[in-house]
Formats: structure tokens, C-alpha cells, sequence
């Protein structure tokens, strides 16, 4: 008798084609309206080694981030709809996308504060910026811990 497979696969799978749909949505839409607008034509980028200040580098270089970012979307949908069926590579794909993402946001928000770090009425940004690492990470990290138990991997194939 072949031991049945748990719903909670099928439905964090869904969940992730979900979530995965609004970061291609979102990301897609954002690089459109920045090159509809024309917010980039102007820009100077020349960027001097001894300034270099992270934020600005991703302003300058936004269409790209969106689009690393619709990149990172689809690969998460494949990952999700795959998920749903059971496959392990799909498992070991979200897992190493998820880890990477992680860092992204977390690089990102200490580099945000760590910006306004020692500017006077700025430190409650430094704590926002930690607080939406903690917030945004937080599912990401629970997939991964779902993802890798050892109840769950044992139904991938």
C-alpha cells in the first residue's frame, strides 16, 4: 500500500506560484512605468570608489534590478508548480532561491540602515529597516525549514 502525500505540499506549492506571480507582476510592471517615464535618461553614472553608496548603484541600475528580480519570480513559479508534483529538484530550487533571497534582503536593509546610522531623527529607520528584513524573511525562512523536515522531503521524488 503506497503511503499517501500530504495536502501541505500541494497547497505551500500554490502558494508560492501565488506570491511568485506578484513579485513577476509587480517587478514587470515597475521596469515598464520606470522606462515609460524616463526616470533613468538622466542620470549620471560616473560613481567614485571612495563613494560608493550601494543604494544609489541599485537607483542606477533599477531596470536591471527589476528584471533580476522577474528572473528570480519565474524561477520561483517553475519551482512552485513543480513543488506541486512531487519533484526534488524543484524542492532544492526553492530551497537554494529562498537562501538567496534571503541575503538580497538582508543586504539590502543593513545597507539602508547603515546608511542613516549616526543621523540625527533617523534611527527609527535603521530599526524599519531591520523590522521588514525580519518581516519579509521570516515566510522565507519557514519554507525552507518546511521544505528540508524530514516528513516533507521524504515524499519528493
Amino acid at each position: 500500500m503506497e503511503e499517501q502525500k500530504p495536502k501541505s505540499i500541494r497547497t505551500i506549492g500554490l502558494i508560492v506560484s501565488i506570491f511568485s506571480g506578484f513579485i513577476i507582476f509587480s517587478n514587470g510592471m515597475g521596469a515598464l512605468a520606470y522606462t515609460i517615464i524616463g526616470l533613468g535618461e538622466n542620470q549620471n553614472r560616473q560613481i567614485e570608489k571612495s563613494e560608493f553608496n550601494l543604494i544609489k548603484f541599485l537607483f542606477e541600475n533599477y531596470i536591471s534590478m527589476c528584471l533580476i528580480m522577474v528572473t528570480i519570480g519565474v524561477m520561483f513559479l517553475v519551482g512552485g508548480l513543480n513543488i506541486r508534483k512531487y519533484k526534488m529538484w524543484a524542492n532544492k530550487l526553492l530551497t537554494y532561491l529562498s537562501i538567496f533571497l534571503i541575503a538580497i534582503i538582508w543586504t539590502l536593509m543593513i545597507a539602508m540602515s547603515s546608511m542613516t546610522a549616526g543621523q540625527n531623527d533617523m534611527e527609527i529607520f535603521s530599526f524599519a529597516a531591520i523590522f521588514t528584513a525580519l518581516f519579509c524573511s521570516t515566510p522565507i525562512g519557514l519554507l525552507i525549514w518546511f521544505l528540508n523536515k524530514q516528513k516533507i522531503k521524504k515524499h519528493f521524488a
